[in-house]
């Protein structure tokens, strides 16, 4: 049992130290998971991302005019996600030159 509780706080210290995933290398259920914690009030058209197979990379390169083609019809329910969707691509590449930025300072 005390071998447990070491493993599972060994785990925890781990995970507060290592970097979350890129989001180019999220599967289709990291997506799921992004667009229930950023989206979840329009969770109708969440089922749209699973059934398009959106990874993180299609993620980063969905228009407006794709979640139309998707079927968020609605203006304003897609004008919400469109700005999660961007706010994530702005986070994405803050986080990229951050790393530039520190490649170059080594």
């Amino acid at each position: 049992m005390g071998e447990e509780t070491g493993n599972v706080t060994q785990s925890k210290v781990r995970s507060k130290t290592t970097r979350p995933k890129a989001v180019y290398q999220w599967t289709v259920a990291d997506v799921q998971k992004w667009y229930d914690r950023h989206c979840g009030e329009y969770a109708k058209y969440g089922v749209l991302f699973k059934e398009h197979d959106i990874t993180g990379r299609a993620l980063l390169r969905i228009t407006d005019s794709s979640l139309q083609r998707m079927g968020v019809t609605d203006n304003r329910d897609r004008e919400a996600i469109w700005r999660e969707i961007v706010k994530q691509r702005l986070k994405t590449d803050f986080m990229e030159i951050r790393d530039m930025e520190r490649l170059n300072m080594h």
